[in-house]
């Protein structure tokens, strides 16, 4: 069933397609063990399913078409039967309780059938018999029970004639993994067994508590009452049998109409929705049976070793490969020491192999959990093992275990060949083998056996493939009669290569008899590896004594008619049977692994994209860099990019050629191996050709394949890297203790509502970032319930704000929060994160607090910024809409926010569920290129150790809900096993009053019980005063019951109570708690070592941490809380990431002001400080620079009366997430500035890069000088990996230049060094812009003359702007002017003219480009745009709808149009440097524009313009042009605009999208 482990594809041997497919990021890296995925196991075809449902199920009684609702004709259900997968049927047979029949399963290629053998098998089948055998399949139980398949029609041989039977040796092992033979050797395929299903009472009432339905009137029918077929023309009735167990079952006899009964559980609900709320067959299996949920639900259950050899080579197998074999890439930080041997560096020590072993014995053979072993097995796995190391033994021996049964099914395959070639020997004696094929040796059979990885495995099959892949064709042909192989050797030899039914060129050549041929080359492969292996030459070379030439004449063929041909195929042969050889194979991929170098180059597209802050600069030259020098995820960005088409990667094992000559190849070092050395002609021609057949085997065969196995190895290191990292960002947010404030949480009995409160209360707040949205306020008591919310519709009110109004709204939401504070008393506020807002609230809320502090004498109250992340994904789930069904998003939001405050490890424990909500917390920015699964499966691992570790009081969740999901997380429960416990305390209306009750009351079973019982606590003080009989204080104690007698024995001891007194046990655990020095003088020791002599097993480390919990039951081992850091606030409250904003990133900004300073002192007494102005010879003010004033008495009276705003000293900007920026007069240029209102202007947008973060005031430090913003010296750029290919760079570079400055002149040549600027003409400009990304331009002569320049900029694609620029101040003709001049505005070169006009206003071209009411239309055509128009208004004729386009006809310029009524209007938009005019005015951003258009899209527009064509002043012109313009004050009716779309409404308000 879909439901059931998660199964993997088994297929050990890859073809070159399934590799490549395995290299894809998002998929499951390690291509030999590839799991399903999530959505292959949530999700069903409903529309295939319902089909086959209702073509399987009876019509009602009034029923009217029986061929198109029911009765659909059988050879139309039978092909929507064929498209049903194994998945479906499977979940098919669950709902509906009965066997169906499958299809059989083909290979790679399968016969299609030719219309007149599908008509003569329907005919041969006839109707009366299909609907004998859809019977049987639907109502014999006892057939299906005995797995017995059921007859199939005649003509047709049944799977169990064809395979025969074999019961499983695991229920959960999937069918293709296995490679099964019988007693004869004969391939023989598993079949479930499913058994029809009784609901009790019990289950019926489990079901109605899972989704609250009351299903007592299904009770009596979820039986007899399933869906059965209806033929076309007969009708059946209902005959009642009994089976060998006495159950009924069902069958059908014609002749009467059945009677379509009530509906069952499987008709009420979804097939998906009954396995997500875990109500399938196997989840009752799961819950039942008596062992961990995890060991059940794992891809391989859990099992006992056979004996304790396994545990011994499993344990070693486990060591070699998990924890001594380091990683191919850096995966360990620069001084960490890691406990995951594995990520470490250094090998661990030899005694971890028996501590592997021991740990292997608990968790197989008694089935103890990691928690358990980790906190209650101490003694045998530590010091060498970690918990982080026995999950990954966990992990691992679900690899070895697979990994044992594709050896086991290997060695079948193997034995079911040599039987074949035995028996074809016994039933022809007199038959030779084929030249080139030999009998299976038992060398063959044992070579299996020593296989240790799953490569060698594939190694090992890959040679018996080559050379017994006829045999097994033959055999498959003979044993299914010439139809498809078993399921285990159909899934061997389809990823391979070798087909059965086609020949590859190995086989061509063998059966032309060239095998003779290779034989001649002078070594075995064998002989060969055993050469490379041991790197000397083991084996000499025999030299054959005649020609090659001569060789070959005597093997010319019809296929091989020239001596060439023969020569090149034998050296194919040789090649091949080389590469296919094991130990040839492990040599080279030792080797590879070890000095395979990458190199990288950018593509075409990743020379434009990839710029200096890109993910990839570091890595877009790359040159022969060592796999080993790839560090964390790296690896992982790199294939990402190739996938993207920004990067090339190849992956070689020689270094380039140039250094190759040199050192040599690992070529030139293996030849070597397979040389004749002697002197002479015919040697010689010998050695040539064994040469070309090793570099044959090398380079065609082996050096593909084991890239793309490095490349799968690296890749999965790269995604393991950020799964840690992912993991361990999760274990710093739920290893935090609950937030404890500087008062006593006990100091006073607060009453609120008529019930004493206990535990944290916490006022939570958040909001939107509309401020016109009320800040929600949440309060909570001890317990995380909701007790009050509170609204404040107006506290966001700004003190200066314009609002008449302002100040008494704003008083009354801070009164009204006063008297809440007052009357609820929290202990914290805790505010959302969601925007700088917060830091305003945090000042309002301070002020209400110090009022009460004052007036009210209330402790002081802590205020805490909160991260919001976990409190948004809860406000949208499913259980926030169970728990608060009525309460709105925002109210939602502040519990879950004032709930982590109480306690974390429960809100993300929340997180846990069927939806999946755990994996929507922002982690790391790669953790969507990483498997879900492997990635969830690991947070978990996280959540179950500090679970375990924090312990679990099972009590408060039956009562709070929200308690609920962390129950799961308890060693030895899972999902279905938690929920069974909390719904059958709640059945029994009980509560935990000690632990035995788990086996008493709850009915545990003792295996699960050992694995959960010192996890679940219980607070004995609750039931101390209340229960008749004896607490066990040691239940509320992270104290194993099975250790209870030791630690009453301590106590007793350390007490020196009399043991015999019938109190004493109770009265010492009691009074030792409260005492618990006295435990300090026992001799733990020598207890341990008495437990060891009465065969109790090591017990040191247990008994000192017994005498640690007796100091304090379940004490608190998480960190303390803190508040969040400086950069921490930063990054929460701007969204910025340290990879978004850091120092020297390149950002643009709009200036929001000049920054002044009035100077005073000894400047105003100097007189000679007041100069006249050059240009207007008018005496100029030496501080605002203001130069307007006759005389210099009017100069000292703008200073005195205090007029002179002061000298400016820079200027102040604003990002789009409200950080500001200071850009200082001597970083505004590179040239000196006084006066910054020359350069810059209010709302103007400016490139900057960042000079330094001020985090704590959300400052930054800019600079927009035009060298920092090229930054050539690369001051302000990452830095460069090691290898980083620095000519390879330079060298795109200049190509790159070249193309630029490749144009003809047809200009007068002009001496300006500039990247941007060519001698071309218009039209060469356009075709080098054509490959240009929009918003790039180019700088060319002007034909007005050699005082003014052109620049080009690309609008959009085939339009483009050129712009005039004037050039003042020039030394000679061929020079570049000291100023230039666009329009009104000077400039000081061509980069702060590129920086400060061209590219502000690119970028506000492509912000109208992305708008989602932007058309092409054209160019801008009236015609096309009025079409669309009239579209967009017939489909919603009470609104305007309005685009915008590019204007072909007025480069730079874009179109409005929209229709008020029924005529259009179009109006030109200009794009300038400072933003959009339109009518005359500026505005700074695209949604300005729009909110003023649709605020006074009425008003009358300014006088029509004719602007020139190929504007130069970058569009500072605004007209007006129509298909019939109407006056603005007609009325207007309620008409939203808006499709833009604006709304009308009929007195001039604000109009909305």
């Amino acid at each position: 069933p879909v439901y059931s482990s998660m199964a993997e594809p088994h297929d050990f041997v890859l073809d070159d397609e399934a590799e490549e497919s395995g290299s894809d990021i998002s998929s499951e890296s390690n291509d030999e063990e590839p799991e399903e995925t999530a959505a292959d196991r949530d999700f069903v075809d409903d529309g295939p399913v319902e089909d086959v449902r209702q073509g399987l199920s009876d019509s009602s009684s009034d029923s009217v078409n029986k061929t198109d609702a029911v009765g659909t004709p059988k050879k139309k259900r039978r092909r929507m039967e064929e498209n049903l997968d194994e998945e479906d049927i499977a979940l098919l047979e669950e709902n509906l309780g009965v066997k169906l029949k499958r299809k059989k399963k083909f290979n790679r290629v399968k016969m299609i059938a030719s219309d007149e053998e599908e008509d003569e098998t329907v005919s041969r089948s006839g109707p009366g018999h299909d609907r004998d055998v859809i019977a049987s399949q639907l109502f014999d139980d006892e057939a299906s029970e005995q797995g017995e398949e059921i007859a199939a029609p005649s003509g047709t041989a049944s799977s169990a004639e064809v395979y025969g039977a074999l019961p499983s040796s695991s229920e959960e092992e999937d069918d293709v993994d296995d490679f099964i033979v019988d007693e004869d050797g004969r391939p023989v395929r598993q079949r479930k067994k499913k058994s029809h299903k009784t609901y009790s009472s019990a289950q019926l009432q489990e079901a109605q508590d899972i989704f609250g339905v009351d299903l007592g009137q299904f009770a009596d029918d979820l039986e007899e009452n399933e869906e059965d077929e209806e033929d076309e023309e007969d009708e059946d009735e209902d005959e009642d049998l009994s089976d060998e167990e006495g159950r009924p079952r069902r069958t059908r006899r014609k002749g009467t109409k059945q009677r379509r009964g009530a509906a069952s559980v499987y008709d009420l609900f979804e097939p998906s929705e009954l396995e997500r709320r875990h109500f399938t067959d196997r989840d009752d299996e799961i819950r039942a049976k008596d062992m961990p949920e995890r060991f059940q639900l794992r891809g391989h259950p859990v099992q006992p070793a056979d004996d304790i050899t396994e545990l011994k080579f499993e344990s070693e197998w486990i060591y070699r490969h998990a924890f001594s074999e380091p990683p191919l890439s850096d995966q360990h930080k620069p001084g960490e020491i890691s406990s995951v041997y594995g990520g470490g560096a250094f090998k661990p020590p030899a005694t971890t192999i028996p501590k592997i072993k021991e740990a292997l014995m608990f968790m197989r053979n008694e089935s103890y959990e990691v928690p358990f072993i980790a906190n209650y097995r101490k003694e045998y796995v530590e010091p060498e093992l970690s918990v982080e190391d026995l999950w990954k033994i966990w992990q691992w021996d679900e690899r070895w275990c697979k990994f044992q049964v594709r050896k086991r099914n290997m060695g079948k395959l193997f034995v079911a060949v040599r039987q074949y070639q035995q028996q074809k020997i016994r039933d022809n004696p007199d038959h030779l083998l084929a030249e080139g094929q030999r009998m299976l040796s038992e060398r063959d059979i044992g070579r299996v056996e020593n296989v240790q990885s799953l490569e060698e495995l594939k190694d090992v099959y890959e040679h018996f493939s080559l050379y017994f892949g006829s045999e097994l064709a033959e055999m498959s042909k003979t044993r299914s009669g010439h139809e498809s192989l078993d399921d285990s050797s159909s899934q061997l030899s389809r990823p391979s290569k070798l087909k059965v039914s086609q020949k590859d060129y190995y086989t061509v050549c063998r059966q032309a008899g060239l095998l003779g041929m290779a034989e001649k080359f002078g070594l075995t492969p064998e002989q060969f590896g055993e050469n490379m292996r041991d790197n000397y030459q083991k084996h000499e070379t025999e030299q054959y004594p005649s020609e090659p030439d001569d060789v070959a004449q005597d093997y010319i063929c019809q296929r091989f008619p020239t001596i060439d041909s023969v020569l090149k195929a034998a050296v194919y042969m040789v090649g091949i049977q080389l590469s296919r050889q094991p130990v040839v194979r492990q040599t080279v991929r030792q080797t590879y692994s070890e000095r395979a170098k990458v190199s990288v180059k950018p593509t075409k597209k990743g020379k434009k994209e990839i710029d200096e802050w890109h993910d990839c600069s570091v890595f877009k030259y790359l040159k022969n860099k060592p796999v080993k020098t790839l560090r964390g995820d790296q690896f992982l960005r790199m294939t990402q990019a190739e996938q993207d088409g920004l990067l090339k990667i190849s992956v070689s094992i020689d270094m380039d050629m140039q250094s190759s000559l040199v050192y040599g190849t690992y070529l030139d070092e293996i030849k070597q191996l397979f040389y004749r050395d002697e002197f002479s002609l015919l040697v010689k021609t010998w050695n040539d050709l064994r040469v070309e057949a090793v570099e044959m085997a090398l380079t065609k065969f082996l050096y593909p394949v084991m890239e793309k196995e490095l490349r799968r190895k690296l890749l999965q290191e790269a995604q393991d890297h950020v799964i840690q990292q992912c993991a361990t960002k999760l274990q710093q947010w739920i290893d935090v203790a609950p937030y404890q404030p500087e008062q006593q949480l006990d100091d006073e009995d607060f009453d609120s509502g008529g019930a004493k409160t206990h535990g944290l209360r916490v006022l939570a707040c958040t909001y939107e970032e509309d401020r016109d949205i009320p800040v929600c306020c949440a309060m909570l008591d001890g317990n995380g319930q909701l007790t009050e919310p509170l609204r404040l519709s107006n506290i966001r009110i700004r003190p200066n704000s314009f609002r008449k109004d302002a100040k008494k709204l704003r008083d009354e939401d801070m009164t009204r929060l006063r008297e809440f504070v007052l009357k609820m008393r929290p202990h914290v506020v805790a505010i959302a994160t969601e925007n700088r807002d917060a830091l305003y609230l945090i000042e309002d809320i301070r002020q209400c607090l110090m009022v009460l502090e004052q007036e009210e004498q209330m402790a002081s109250i802590a205020i805490e910024l909160v991260d919001g992340e976990v409190a948004r994904i809860f406000q949208s789930s499913r259980r926030a809409k169970e728990e608060f069904a009525e309460q709105g998003l925002l109210l939602k939001q502040a519990v879950s926010l004032g709930r982590r405050l109480q306690d974390p490890l429960l809100e993300f424990a929340g997180l846990c569920s069927d939806d999946n909500e755990l994996l929507c917390l922002k982690l790391h920015p790669l953790q969507g290129l990483v498997s879900q699964e492997q990635l969830q499966a690991e947070l978990q691992i996280r959540l179950i150790n500090q679970v375990n570790d924090v312990g679990v009081d099972v009590n408060k969740a039956l009562e709070y809900t929200h308690h609920e999901r962390v129950v799961q997380f308890v060693c030895g429960l899972g999902p279905r096993k938690a929920a069974a416990l909390l719904r059958t305390l709640r059945q029994k209306r009980s509560v935990l009053e000690n632990r035995s009750q788990l086996v008493t009351t709850c009915e545990m079973g003792p295996q699960v019980f050992l694995n959960c019982a010192a996890f679940i606590k219980i607070d004995s003080s609750v039931f101390s005063d209340s229960a008749s009989d004896y607490t066990e204080v040691l239940d509320g104690s992270r104290i194993h019951p099975e250790a209870y007698e030791w630690a009453r024995k301590m106590a007793i001891d350390a007490l020196e109570y009399d043991e015999s007194a019938e109190d004493a046990p109770r009265e010492s655990i009691e009074e030792i708690l409260e005492s618990p020095d006295k435990l300090k003088d026992l001799d733990l020791d020598a207890f341990a070592e008495e437990l060891a002599r009465q065969n109790l097993g090591k017990k040191e480390t247990t008994l000192y941490d017994i005498r640690d919990e007796l100091f304090g039951l379940y004490k608190e081992r998480r960190k303390p809380y803190r508040s969040l850091t400086i950069e921490e606030r930063f990054r929460l409250l701007t969204g910025e990431t340290a990879d978004t904003l850091q120092v020297g990133k390149l950002i643009m900004c709009t200036v929001s002001g000049i920054v002044r300073k009035k100077q005073i002192g000894e400047v105003l007494e100097n007189e000679n400080a007041i100069m006249r102005s050059e240009q207007t010879n008018l005496y100029q003010c030496p501080f605002c620079m203001v130069d307007l004033f006759q005389d210099l008495s009017a100069v000292w009276n703008h200073l005195d009366d205090g007029s002179c705003p002061g000298q400016a000293i820079g200027i102040r900007t604003r990002l789009d997430n409200g950080i500001t920026g200071f850009i200082g007069l001597k970083n505004l240029s590179d040239r000196p500035v006084r006066n910054p209102e020359e350069r810059v202007k209010e709302g103007m947008s400016v490139h900057c890069r960042i000079l330094r973060l001020n985090m704590d005031k959300f400052q930054l430090d800019l600079t927009s000088r035009s060298q920092d913003l090229a930054d050539k010296e690369g001051k302000f750029s990452s830095p460069k990996d090691a290898f980083y290919d620095d000519e390879a760079a330079m060298k795109d570079s200049d190509q790159e230049k070249k193309l630029k400055q490749k144009p003809k002149r047809t200009y007068v040549k002009r001496v300006i060094a500039h990247p941007a600027f060519h001698n071309v003409s218009f039209e060469q400009a356009v075709q080098l812009l054509a490959s240009m990304d929009l918003g790039e331009c180019i700088i060319r002569p002007s034909s007005k003359g050699d005082d003014h320049l052109t620049i080009t900029w690309k609008v959009d694609e085939s339009l483009y702007q050129h712009i005039d620029v004037t050039e003042l101040g020039k030394e000679n003709a061929f020079s570049l002017g000291r100023t230039l001049r666009i329009g009104n505005e000077e400039y000081e070169d061509l980069d702060e003219i590129i920086a400060r006009h061209i590219q502000p206003m690119a970028s506000f071209a492509r912000e109208l480009f992305s708008y989602r009411y932007y058309r092409n239309a054209d160019g801008g055509s009236k015609t096309t745009l009025d079409k669309l128009l009239q579209v967009e208004k017939k489909r919603a004729p009470s609104r305007i709808p309005y685009f915008f386009s590019a204007s072909r006809e007025f480069p730079g310029k874009f179109l409005i149009s929209y229709m008020p009524r029924t005529k259009s209007r179009h109006e030109l938009i200009g794009v300038t440097p400072e933003g959009y005019r339109f009518r005359g005015q500026v505005h700074p951003s695209l949604s300005a524009l729009i909110q003023w258009f649709k605020e006074h899209f009425r008003d009358p527009p300014p006088a029509m313009m004719a602007p020139n064509r190929g504007a130069t002043t970058g569009g500072n012109t605004s007209a007006l042009y129509s298909t019939g313009y109407q006056s603005a004050g007609q009325p207007f009716s309620n008409t939203p605009i808006g499709g833009g779309w604006v709304d009308r409404p009929a007195f001039p308000q604000y109009l909305r999208h």
